[in-house]
């Protein structure tokens, strides 16, 4: 190669067939209109919450499409986390305008709405709850749920890349995840130019839940050592990236390595998580509070908490992750400096959670199938402890 001459960098790409058709890598987004084509997606519904609708992707998603004879209708009445009301509306234009398909691109809302209302669309909007995660007798099978492609546009829940969507009963107000296997997209364009433009607020939120997702997985009692892998694999991304990826937003690398770590988390939380995301999920019922920032101030709590299980996977962990403290509190140290380092809060306190909240907060917790699979059982009065020490901050 001559000096001087420029090549461009392309970054990496790779397909990857667990759990389910991954493109990963840069400007991969591309190969939609191809990908429709091969599920015989002619009029896809894309679906995805109000600030992703206004920008520039979604404009290209349905040019790249209309070059190959593909109309793609938008909707985009997602405003926070999706509820029933939402999907509800969602499964009727999706019906009314006969569409045969779900492109759901955004962070973890979007493509659980999108999901969701593929679901809807096939089932009904009430029979969704038939297929709650908890329901001991759920329903035989369900008439054909149109594909769905997934396009995450942020770096955290690994949605894309699971067949539950979390949903908020309005009676209720509480957080029901629901599942079906053909809730699995078909097909996930994992594209890292699409999270660029993620700001350091979501960055840092996001990372935190990705981070979170694969730690509890590794806590897991359930025997999983292959799962166990990828979880200590990704944490080890998490520690090199994440960082990077807050400081420097446009960083490919970092977006790149950040986006599979994220991935990695939906496929070794198989083994269940904990209490950080049952107590997580509960508070996001009681209040407007981001998910990954509320799993980031509760993870610390959570895991001293089941120090007494866990602390042979921590030494393994600190020494795979190279840490000052090859031990339990090193691993600890390691999540409390880089929660300080990404500005997220040290306190449920700092979230506006008070300790008159506690006893509904708990009351929710302990309905959260999460619970299963928390290293150590966990009480009534154990969870009024945690969440005690959480509000006020004190390790």
């Amino acid at each position: 190669m001559r000096a001087g001459k420029k090549v461009k960098i392309t970054g990496i790409q790779a397909d990857w067939k667990h759990p389910t058709h991954i493109r990963f890598g840069v400007e991969r987004i591309k190969e939609l209109p191809d990908v429709c084509w091969s599920l015989g997606a002619c009029f896809p519904l894309l679906v995805t919450d109000r600030g992703v609708a206004k920008l520039p992707v979604v404009r290209t998603i349905q040019e790249l499409n209309r070059e190959q004879s593909i109309e793609t209708g938008v909707f985009s009445n997602i405003s926070g986390e999706p509820d029933q009301d939402c999907v509800q509306q969602g499964a009727e234009y999706f019906r009314k305008n006969g569409h045969d398909s779900i492109i759901a691109i955004g962070g973890g809302s979007s493509l659980d709405a999108g999901k969701a209302i593929a679901l809807a669309g096939a089932v009904g909007p009430k029979r969704i709850w038939s297929y709650r995660t908890d329901n001991p007798h759920p329903p035989g099978k369900a008439r054909s749920i149109p594909p769905i492609i997934a396009i995450p546009t942020t770096t955290g829940t690994g949605s894309e890349v699971d067949a539950n969507a979390v949903i908020t009963q309005t009676e209720t107000n509480r957080k029901i995840s629901i599942f079906h296997k053909d809730l699995l997209p078909r097909v996930v364009i994992a594209d890292p130019t699409l999270t660029r433009r993620l700001n350091p607020f979501l960055t840092a939120a996001t990372g935190m839940d990705a981070l979170s997702h694969n730690l509890e997985a590794l806590c897991s009692p359930v025997f999983q050592p292959i799962l166990d892998g990828i979880a200590i694999h990704a944490l080890g991304l998490i520690k090199d990236w994440l960082p990077v990826a807050f400081g420097q937003g446009r960083n490919l690398e970092a977006r790149t390595y950040t986006m599979a770590a994220s991935i990695m988390g939906a496929m070794a939380f198989e083994k269940g998580l904990g209490a950080a995301h049952a107590v997580a999920h509960a508070l996001g019922s009681a209040a407007k509070i981001h998910h990954g920032r509320a799993v980031g101030a509760l993870l610390p709590f959570v895991l001293k908490m089941n120090q007494r299980a866990v602390t042979t996977k921590m030494v393994h962990l600190a020494r795979n992750l190279a840490l000052p403290g090859q031990d339990f509190q090193g691993v600890l140290n390691w999540i409390l400096d880089l929660r300080q380092e990404l500005g997220l809060p040290a306190s449920l306190g700092e979230l506006g959670i008070k300790q008159a909240h506690i006893p509904a907060i708990v009351e929710n917790a302990l309905t959260d199938v999460n619970l299963t699979t928390n290293p150590i059982p966990v009480t009534e009065v154990q969870l009024e402890k945690l969440l005690l020490r959480a509000v006020q901050g004190r390790l």
